[in-house]
């Protein structure tokens, strides 16, 4: 048998990116191709080969589906990016292919240009997905790139339909460093079309910051979201309709709306070397259910609400994990955490101005003219000290009582004769004492920003808790709400 090999077919579907974007009708997507089973070997017929280069991320595009268009022939592309296609029929035909990221995209499939396949022949085709860059430059006009040479794209669809979101509210919000070294703050937004896709032009390039979805007076999670490669971000959502939400209300007559439902999510808490955490603190961002990581790491979360919502991971000597997971009603989500080592951040680091505008945004300036409460922040915190309890003990009104384990303390209220009860906020959501003491557990002074004290009836109401209006409150705000790392966005 004769083999011809055509090595002059290498091509790069990049060069074909105006006809792959202008492919947005109804189409096959890489969770609807099934590969078939390969026909009988024989000699009439062809053989195709190469590898698939995923050049959003300059990295091998792996588990993607290769089809040779007409036929069933199909395979998947391997841990290189490599295919191989044999038993090809003779005659003039394209490969189509297929990958979530295409599907990411808006894309859905690529097609390449038209291949005679003749009886013994044997094809070489290296295929790309388009740049970063150019894939900016096809989705953004060049005004929109003006403002910023990035973008983010992706889909929002239903968690339990999975159909588009169509006119939800996708927004962005990151700082960026002006040239002389101030951060200023930056958003951006868009609509989700009737196809589910959204596309967010002009941001700045190598930024990191937090995404949020609003449909229906519906919202996500806030999930962070970066582009390290200076071009583009790729990010997919799932909000739903609506939700079944529960009103907490506190002794003051504010009500607190969280949301709940019947989705639940179960994983493991890890180091960096892959060794289980235990008596990690995990908690959905803004919600009420709370649970603490057993001896192997294990944790589970219910009666959660569905669509794209952000775990928050908490242990001593570890940096605040924020983890995106997709949650549905049909079944269980599954993740990993893993925690890296706590970095102390340098005093010479703490940038004023963006403390200042960080604790504006949460209302803590404005309380702290009322007149109301104790406040401490910047140099009034001691980022040496061992516990959050150490920190607290400049606070007047509070004293500290040993547990018994010999390492954390209580904090009680002495202006309160009758319990000395204190509740705590850690970045406006609620904590839940699992033990006594266990907040020394939970927040590192060197993670500290600001501090709020209020006694009793002196407590604003978003911070009253039901039946504990006559409790101390401690608010808490970290680096992770605020946003005071040099090199990091809120």
């Amino acid at each position: 048998m004769t083999q011809a090999t055509t090595s002059a077919v290498r091509a790069s579907l990049a060069l074909a990116a105006v006809a792959i974007f202008a492919a947005l009708a109804p189409r096959v997507s890489f969770a609807q191709a099934t590969p078939p089973a390969a026909p009988a070997t024989a000699s009439a017929f062809a053989k195709i080969q190469g590898y698939v280069i995923d050049s959003v991320h300059s990295a091998p595009l792996t588990n993607a589906v290769v089809l040779v268009e007409g036929t069933e022939r199909s395979t998947t592309t391997d841990a290189d990016g490599h295919y191989l296609l044999d038993s090809i029929p003779v005659g003039t035909r394209r490969l189509l292919l297929l990958a979530p990221l295409l599907d990411t995209l808006g894309v859905g499939q690529m097609r390449t240009p038209p291949i005679t396949f003749a009886a013994g022949d044997t094809h070489t085709l290296d295929m790309a997905i388009p740049s970063a860059e150019r894939l900016v430059g096809i989705l953004c006009t060049p005004a929109q790139r003006m403002r910023g040479p990035a973008a983010m794209v992706g889909f929002v669809r239903d968690p339990e339909t999975k159909g588009p979101a169509i006119g939800a509210e996708v927004q962005i919000v990151y700082y960026i460093t002006d040239l002389a070294g101030r951060k200023m703050l930056r958003t951006g937004s868009a609509t989700v079309d009737s196809t589910g896709m959204y596309r967010i032009c002009g941001l700045a390039k190598d930024m990191d910051g937090k995404v949020q979805v609003y449909r229906n007076k519906v919202s996500s999670g806030e999930v962070p979201v970066a582009i390290s490669n200076g071009f583009l971000a790729l990010r997919g959502f799932t909000v739903a309709s609506h939700q079944t939400v529960v009103e907490v209300k506190g002794d003051s007559g504010k009500v607190r709306r969280v949301a709940k439902g019947a989705a639940r999510v179960t994983g493991r808490v890890v180091d960096k070397t892959g060794k289980p955490l235990v008596g990690a603190r995990v908690q959905l961002q803004g919600g009420l259910e709370v649970t603490i990581t057993k001896g192997n790491g294990v944790f589970e979360l219910d009666s959660l609400p569905t669509g794209t919502q952000a775990l928050e991971v908490r242990k001593l000597g570890y940096s605040v994990a924020e983890v995106p997971v997709e949650l549905s009603n049909a079944a269980a989500a599954k993740t990993t955490v893993t925690m890296t080592d706590a970095a102390p951040l340098l005093e010479t680091m703490r940038v004023e101005a963006q403390v200042d505008k960080g604790l504006s945004k949460v209302g803590y300036l404005e309380r702290k003219q009322s007149g109301f409460g104790y406040f401490f922040d910047g140099k009034q915190i001691n980022h040496q000290a061992h516990l959050f309890s150490d920190v607290m003990r400049v606070s007047p009104g509070l004293i500290m009582q040993p547990t018994g384990d010999g390492r954390t303390n209580v904090i009680r209220d002495s202006r309160n004769q009758q319990n000395g009860c204190v509740n705590f906020y850690v970045d406006n959501s609620p904590y839940q004492e699992m033990t006594p003491g266990d907040i020394d557990d939970y927040v590192r002074p060197d993670e500290i920003v600001a501090v709020e004290v209020y006694h009793g009836t002196e407590t604003p109401p978003q911070f009253t808790k039901a039946g504990g209006s006559s409790c101390a409150t401690i608010v808490i705000w970290t680096q992770a709400r605020v946003g005071t790392r040099s090199n990091k966005s809120p």
